[in-house]
């Protein structure tokens, strides 16, 4: 389920052209009246979806700056080819001339671009609204005070704004003001990367995942033969209730050493449940002896074993509960400002990042992502996706896989909507995992 946050004109938009593509049965949406609203209704819709589609950056901005967010979250660009569609409009309402604008949201490359495609010259007065840390502002009065300023200063003749609440403060106050509004190719390309993103979420929610408990001693201690019988049965049955409740298998490597094995999906509810302050899977009920937890993921099961142990060194002694994911990043119990990564140390696996001339996590993730993906039609649209990369991003990836012999170009995608043509990619997995020495 994808979940539709926005101003009411902008579900309605998404709606139809969902509706176009015979899925709008997939949506689920939550209108505000001001983008302030968006974390509220992010938070409601959190335990619905699997994505969360903001049909701006600014409100999906406020819902990301709050954190604590199970579904993975995008929103809906404001691209060329909506300004594009704007300027026309203006022209036509100006008798083929375009005033001295002001312009938020939108950014400066693109708007520049733009201009410069229909021989104009471009504005000076563009606000950028967020960078890498976040958001640039602290409220919407903000933005408009920008927009009333130059207006009042003479700077300009008009202002552009891609923000409903804006418009109507603008309008309001006699401002002559344009609202830059999606596209409908815009919203179709943002819902079917939000399609694939859930396709691609269930599909990695299903790898494997494994619990490893790690007892500091063996059940029983030496003595009386009955008690540690005991306390095997109670140990093994408060690790039955644990597996069970995971939906998972329990499993024996030695009397200090159990596994529970399950999915990825079910780790990751769990962590979403320890954030929230709720009773979680991940910390163990009924077990007396002291213990240490480690859990990990991955494609295969020895994968998943391997990631697990390394949870369980990293919590022997301290006591906190780690998930180590295939991609090196590491989940901690104890909250820290500062995300955790594993150092990848695999021997195939730095021999092909030298081949590919990328980080050697980088690859173990983009191998990652090439698992979840069907290898005879690869696209630098599907990969980025998979990946978590823009488009350009996973075009220098598939063309460093060429370079390197481990992909070939089969052909084209000319996909219905807007966009250029996707060259298709065919990826030599066995020749991969061969290069890696079987360790993916």
């Amino acid at each position: 389920m994808i979940g539709i946050i926005g101003p009411e004109d902008s579900i309605r938009l998404v709606q139809e052209v969902a509706e176009g593509e015979q899925r709008a049965a997939d949506l689920t949406v939550r209108a505000y009246t001001r983008p302030e609203q968006a974390p509220e209704l992010a938070r409601e819709l959190d335990e619905l979806c699997q994505v969360m589609l903001f049909t701006g950056r600014i409100p999906y901005a406020f819902a990301a700056a709050t954190g604590g967010l199970r579904a993975e979250i995008d929103f809906v660009p404001h691209a060329g080819i909506d300004l594009y569609r704007t300027l026309s409009r203006m022209l036509l309402a100006n008798g083929g001339r375009l005033p001295r604008v002001s312009v938020d949201t939108i950014e400066a490359d693109v708007v520049r671009e733009t201009y410069h495609d229909i021989e104009q010259a471009p504005p000076t007065e563009i606000l950028p609204i967020a960078d890498s840390s976040g958001l640039l502002f602290s409220g919407l009065d903000e933005i408009t005070a920008y927009h009333r300023e130059r207006y009042a200063s003479g700077a300009v003749e008009a202002c552009l704004t891609c923000l409903g609440a804006v418009h109507r403060d603008l309008r309001d106050a006699g401002v002559p003001v344009w609202r830059v509004e999606h596209t409908r190719a815009s919203v179709r390309d943002a819902l079917r990367r939000a399609w694939l993103a859930a396709e691609v979420r269930q599909s990695r929610g299903t790898q494997i995942a494994v619990m490893m408990i790690e007892l500091a001693e063996p059940a029983g201690r030496q003595g009386d033969q009955y008690q540690a019988e005991r306390a095997r049965l109670r140990l093994r049955e408060a690790l039955l209730e644990h597996a069970e409740r995971m939906r998972g298998r329990l499993g024996t490597i030695d009397d200090r050493t159990m596994l529970i094995t399950t999915t990825r999906g079910t780790v990751e509810s769990a962590i979403a449940r320890y954030r929230a302050g709720h009773a979680s899977l991940l910390t163990l009920r009924g077990v007396d002896v002291e213990h240490t937890v480690g859990f990990g993921a991955g494609t295969t099961i020895a994968a998943a074993e391997d990631n697990a142990r390394k949870a369980l060194a990293l919590g022997r002694g301290s006591g906190d509960t780690h998930v180590v994911f295939p991609d090196g990043e590491i989940y901690s119990s104890r909250e820290s400002p500062v995300k955790q990564r594993l150092r990848e140390t695999a021997p195939g696996v730095l021999r092909v990042s030298e081949q590919l001339r990328l980080g050697p996590l980088s690859t173990r993730r983009l191998l990652e992502a090439l698992h979840q993906m069907d290898p005879n039609q690869v696209t630098a649209r599907g990969l980025a996706d998979a990946y978590g990369v823009e488009a350009r991003s996973a075009r220098r990836l598939l063309k460093a896989l060429r370079a390197a012999g481990f992909a070939e170009e089969v052909g084209l995608h000319v996909s219905t909507g807007a966009g250029r043509p996707q060259t298709v990619y065919r990826v030599a997995m066995q020749r991969l995992g061969e290069a890696i020495g079987g360790g993916t």
